[in-house]
């Protein structure tokens, strides 16, 4: 799908999918332990879109439920089916026109494979983001990128003490996020930048809001990369780097190839499909996205699946997948560094980042 092609409102689209992730935070609250807080997630769901994509994207992958019930395991059923390709064609082909029991799909639409990565993906980054800014840190902003309707800004306590942030995302969604949220007019500390993508550069209106290239900052660039292509990717990690002061953080996420190719997944991406937001990019394994970030001048410190790894057992199947099963779907989550070039190396204490002229 072209620019011109993708739909970018606050409920269609890109849109359309961050309230899914809404739902799925706001429903954490109703775990035994819960595994964050987000009490801003509700205000987004009043008119139900977030529960019907939630339930939508729930039926389209209830017959190839990656994971047990528990989430200590893979599912047993279905991991040869994983494993053989050919075989998780047979069984897709066969389940596809199965119903899905009505109320079984509120659970599913939460424990859904990709749900639970969501769930696990929202404390890691949280957790990453309180030691980026734990007391002592130089790291003074906090840059989102295609925020949707995330509220860390408003939830975390490490952002409200004297750290700028900056959420950019399309004016649709920026105006949505503003409505539902009026406390933002009380904090000056937090900037809204609205977008057309495509049509204009996000990295000098960054600038033009106020971002200051020269202090460290941390960039989180959460649920945006499978929607984009390989350039526009690497595009957006340059002009990250070059924003980045030396000490900058950069946190995310990506899926496997096989998320967009292995026969099981068919009916997820189907369902994308339909709320005009399908996933186009992928990276082979993790070794192939650390070197995609390492072209654009970054270093990863961390790249894990976005699963709950209890057990040895488990540790060893994610990292067979990685480098050797590259077709069986995988979520994954990653933190990384900017690489300090030799320029930046003997350039003076004081004196300016290259990335103010960007």
């Amino acid at each position: 799908m072209s620019k011109e092609e993708r739909e970018w409102g606050a409920d269609c689209g890109v849109g359309a999918t961050a309230l899914w992730i809404a739902y799925i935070r706001d429903r954490e609250k109703s775990r035994e332990k819960p595994a964050f807080d987000d009490d801003y997630a509700t205000r987004f769901l009043r008119d139900g879109k977030g529960k019907e994509v939630a339930e939508a994207m729930a039926r389209a992958l209830f017959h190839s439920m990656f994971m047990n019930a528990s989430g200590d395991d893979m599912h047993a059923s279905l991991t040869l089916k994983y494993a053989l390709p050919m075989f998780g064609r047979w069984h897709m082909q066969r389940m596809r026109g199965e119903p899905v029991p009505q109320e079984l799909v509120e659970q599913a639409a939460l424990e859904n494979p990709l749900a639970k990565g969501v769930r696990i993906r929202t404390a890691y980054f949280d957790e990453r983001i309180r030691k980026a800014f734990a007391s002592g840190s130089t790291a003074r902003q906090f840059v989102t990128l295609a925020c949707g309707v995330d509220c860390r800004c408003l939830r975390l306590e490490c952002l409200q003490r004297g750290v700028a942030t900056w959420l950019v995302d399309q004016p649709a969604v920026i105006s949505s996020f503003r409505k539902c949220l009026p406390e933002l007019d009380e904090r000056p500390d937090i900037s809204t930048v609205a977008v057309k993508f495509g049509e204009e550069l996000w990295w000098e209106k960054l600038l033009a809001h106020g971002f200051d290239p020269s202090l460290p900052s941390v960039f989180l660039i959460e649920g945006l990369v499978m929607y984009l292509s390989k350039a526009e990717n690497e595009e957006i990690f340059r002009r990250v780097h070059s924003l980045m002061a030396p000490g900058s953080i950069l946190l995310g996420d990506y899926v496997n190839r096989g998320f967009l190719d292995h026969p099981m997944v068919e009916p997820f991406v189907d369902e994308l499909r339909k709320y005009n937001a399908p996933w186009t990019y992928g990276a082979r394994s993790s070794a192939t996205w650390g070197r995609t970030l390492s072209r654009c001048g970054f270093e990863v410190r961390e790249d894990r699946p976005s699963v709950e790894l209890k057990t040895c057992a488990m540790r060893i199947k994610f990292l067979l997948i990685d480098y050797i099963g590259t077709w069986v779907p995988s979520y994954r989550v990653y933190s990384a560094v900017k690489k300090r070039s030799s320029t930046e190396q003997e350039r003076p204490k004081g004196e300016g980042s290259p990335a103010a002229s960007a």
